[in-house]
Order: C-alpha cells, then sequence, then structure tokens
C-alpha cells in the first residue's frame, strides 16, 4: 500500500504545484479601477526588491522592477510574502547602437520582450508589464511610440491576463500627442514624477488627459529639481523634510483613486545617486528613514510603532558658502526621537562625486575621516580637505531600533 499512497501523494504535490503557478487574472473595470482575481485591488507600491518583510509591515502590496534581469527569484520572493510584482521590460533609448527607426533593431527587440513574457506571464505574483522605463526622451520620435504599440499588441497577444504600460519621466505635451495618437494598445500610462507630484491631477485635466494612470515613481524632489548653491550643487532635503512633502504629494495625487490605481514610492532601499541618502528611504546601514514612518501611516492608516528621528535644523556658517582649503568650520543639527530613544550621531565629509563606472553608474564616493576634527554628538568640527573642489558634510542620527534620520549640504573649498 505504501507505493500507491506515495504515488497519490506526488501527484497531489505536482498538481498543489501547478495550480499555484497559474497566473491571478488582472482586469480593468470602468469607472472601478483594476480588479486582481475578482477582487478591487488599489496597490500601495514601492520601487525596488529590498527590505521586503519591512514593506509588508509598512503595509504595502506591491513592487516595482525596471527590468526582468533576475525576476525570478524577485516573483517568488514577492509570492512567499502576498505582494504582487510589477514587471518591468528594459527597451533601449536611442543610441548609437540602437535606433527606433532601424526595422532590424526594432524585430530584434521584439522577439527579445516576446520571450520575457512568455518565461514569467503564469507567475501568480505578476500584476502588470512595465514596456520601458523612460525611453521615450523628449518625446518627439515619432517612430519609438509606433514600436511600443507594436509591443503592446504582443504583449496583450501573448498575455491577456495582465495590462501593459510604459512608464514616462513625466507626461509634457509631445508625450501626450504620441501615446493618444500611436498607442491605443497600452493599457494605461505610468508617470515617473518627483517635485511635480503634488499638481499633477491639475496638470492632467488641464491636457485633456482622459486614460488610466498611475504613478510609477514619486519622492522626494529631484536633484534636478532642487534649489542649489551659488556654484550650482544641489541642496538636498533632509529626510525629515522628505516625509512631509512625500505625504502632502501622495495625498494630493495618489489617494483620490480614480483613474489612478496607485503608485510605487522610490527607492525601497538605498543607493548613490547624486548622494548617498537622496533617494533611498533606507540608508546603506539598513536603517529606515522618516519617509517609511509616512507610508505606513498613509497605508495603513496608524503610526508605525517605533518611528525615525526627526532633524529640525542642520545649521552651519560654510553652508551654501565658499571656504578656504584646510581651514576649521563647525556643523550643528537639532535632533529629537519620537519615541524618546537614546540618539548617535555620525558625522562625515565625502567630494561631492566620485564619477561613474564602466557601466555608467555612479560610484559612491569614499567619507574623508581626516575632515572630522572633532564631535561632540550634535555639534561637529571639521577641516576643509587641501585640494579643491565641490564636497558635501552628512549627518545620520540613529535611533536604538534602527531608524535613522540624515541631512547634509554641500562646500565649495577654495
Amino acid at each position: 500500500m505504501i507505493r500507491p499512497i506515495l504515488t497519490s501523494l506526488l501527484l497531489f504535490s505536482i498538481a498543489t504545484t501547478h495550480a499555484a503557478a497559474e497566473a491571478v487574472p488582472v482586469k480593468i473595470v470602468p469607472g472601478v479601477g483594476i480588479t486582481r482575481g475578482g477582487q478591487p485591488y488599489f496597490f500601495k507600491g514601492a520601487a525596488g526588491d529590498k527590505h521586503l518583510d519591512e514593506l509588508v509591515a509598512t503595509g504595502g502590496n506591491s513592487i516595482r522592477t525596471w527590468t526582468t534581469n533576475g525576476l525570478g527569484p524577485i516573483l517568488e520572493a514577492a509570492q512567499q510574502r502576498g505582494l504582487t510584482v510589477c514587471a518591468g521590460i528594459w527597451l533601449e533609448p536611442e543610441c548609437n547602437w540602437f535606433s527606433y527607426a532601424n526595422a532590424e533593431h526594432c524585430a530584434r527587440q521584439t522577439e527579445r520582450v516576446k520571450k520575457e513574457v512568455l518565461q514569467y506571464r503564469d507567475h501568480p505574483a505578476l500584476l502588470f508589464w512595465g514596456i520601458g522605463n523612460e525611453a521615450e526622451g523628449d518625446g518627439n520620435n515619432m517612430a519609438y511610440w509606433i514600436q511600443l504599440e507594436v509591443l503592446a499588441k504582443a504583449v496583450k497577444e501573448l498575455d491577456s491576463a495582465h495590462p501593459s504600460f510604459t512608464a514616462l519621466a513625466g507626461l509634457q505635451p509631445l508625450k501626450i500627442a504620441g501615446l493618444n495618437a500611436l498607442t491605443p494598445s497600452l493599457d494605461f500610462v505610468g508617470i515617473n514624477t518627483y517635485g511635480a507630484l503634488t499638481g499633477l491631477r491639475s496638470y492632467l485635466a488641464e491636457r485633456k488627459w482622459t486614460r488610466p494612470w498611475v504613478v510609477t515613481e514619486y519622492g522626494p524632489r529631484g536633484f534636478w529639481e532642487s534649489p542649489r548653491a551659488p556654484w550650482g550643487a544641489p541642496i538636498e532635503q533632509t529626510s525629515t523634510e522628505k516625509a512631509v512633502f512625500i505625504r502632502k504629494a501622495y495625498q494630493a495625487a495618489i489617494q483620490p483613486a480614480g483613474d489612478c490605481w496607485g503608485g510605487y514610492v522610490f527607492l525601497w532601499g538605498q543607493k548613490q545617486e547624486a548622494t548617498s541618502t537622496w533617494f533611498g528611504i533606507f540608508t546603506e546601514s539598513g536603517e529606515s528613514t522618516a519617509v517609511r514612518d509616512v507610508m505606513h501611516e498613509l497605508w495603513r492608516c496608524q503610526a508605525p510603532p517605533d518611528q525615525a528621528p526627526v532633524i529640525s535644523s542642520l545649521v552651519s556658517a560654510t553652508a551654501k558658502r565658499e571656504v578656504a582649503a584646510g581651514s576649521e568650520f563647525q556643523a550643528e543639527a537639532t535632533a529629537r526621537d519620537p519615541d524618546g530613544d537614546v540618539l548617535s550621531w555620525q558625522w562625515s565629509v565625502t567630494p561631492e562625486s566620485a564619477g561613474r563606472d564602466a557601466k555608467g553608474k555612479e560610484r559612491a564616493p569614499a567619507s574623508m575621516p581626516e575632515c572630522v576634527v572633532k564631535v561632540e554628538g550634535s555639534t561637529a568640527t571639521f577641516r576643509a580637505p587641501q585640494k579643491p573642489g565641490d564636497y558635501r558634510v552628512h549627518v545620520r542620527v540613529t535611533d536604538t531600533h534602527q531608524r535613522a534620520a540624515t541631512a547634509n549640504f554641500p562646500i565649495l573649498v577654495k
């Protein structure tokens, strides 16, 4: 009797595995939004595939990727946690080795996209297909929109269970014209926007935009739209200011829902882009910042049990000013912890930029410990580098529960 029992168990296991691998259909319901598995679904998303347990605890239900590189393990990790995945399909930008006016280039791209869709279309964690991320340039390349329609049709034919979109760097008039005239097969549009998010709904109304939309990236004010020091260095918001900014923007643009089905906050992790802290909701050491606390309040309608420290000011007589090489200066930050935790202070100086690697990725500037003369908690004394150039002073305030606040200011050494 053992063999029949084992055979039955094996068959049951195979059937169960097969059932678990079936796609969960996502449908667009006019006037409602989307349903997933027949149930209304508004996604509370984060861009990135790190810190997924923290995302679940925060109240998030979806993540977004930009390519299918490593997508299999990402889908599995999401499925284990009840998360969905907005799967990005990378599209080449117009460049010296790829042209949307070249039929052969486009044909190869189409075949690649088809293979990627066929590989992952049946995974139960899959939510959407994101066909391209900011590959449209200024929107004036009609050949791009024509190819995008070819790809959208192909994706729809291969996978009717998951809607598709493209993610754009803003929705300027030229892009609106290209989308409306040439991409009827796209189910909706994704908009990457930062400083302009608060006014996005009124902007779309002014432009008479009528198709569904989602916010595929949002976060603090970008370095390209921030105030600048006299020599051009961008001024970064503190982590506390970022949280306030994102709360207001989310409540104005995403939370009202309607033709917006949700958004993906950027970045659920840490990366070097302009600075090591500009977009990351976590530090390189894994501490979460106040942006995570705000997302918890927005998604769960209550404050998290442990909150990040709050920085109310960062003051230095040299901030936004030139300093002499080798001269000493001070900085002071004012911070508190909402939970009353003991705070620790880490001060550092880095070059403004370390350039890019062979793949074009920003290198993280190395800290210069020789520039930190003395640290007394919230106050630090520095010695300016001997080499003239752009630098930045950073402070990170941490509590005893893996929470952090960050701030910095640029200096120009003459």
